[in-house]
C-alpha cells in the first residue's frame, strides 16, 4: 500500500495520521512513518483498513 492510499483510506474513515493510532492499535509514530513512506504499511494494517471500509468502524473505535 502506498502512503497516498494509506492517507486516503484514513481520511475516508474520518482519521488522519495524527490520530490513526487510536483506530489501528499501533504506535503514533508508526502512522506517521506509513504516511510519509518511511516505513512500509504492514499487511495486517492494510487488511484492517479494508475491513473497516467494507464493514464500518466498530462503535468503540469511533471518535
Amino acid at each position: 500500500m502506498t502512503p497516498e492510499i494509506f492517507v486516503r483510506k484514513l481520511k475516508k474513515l474520518g482519521y488522519t495520521p495524527h490520530n490513526a493510532h487510536e483506530l489501528l492499535g499501533v504506535g503514533r509514530s508508526s502512522c506517521f512513518k506509513y504516511a510519509s513512506g518511511e516505513s512500509e504499511v504492514p499487511k495486517v494494517v492494510e487488511l484492517l483498513l479494508d475491513m473497516y471500509e467494507r464493514h464500518g468502524v466498530p462503535d468503540r473505535k469511533k471518535r
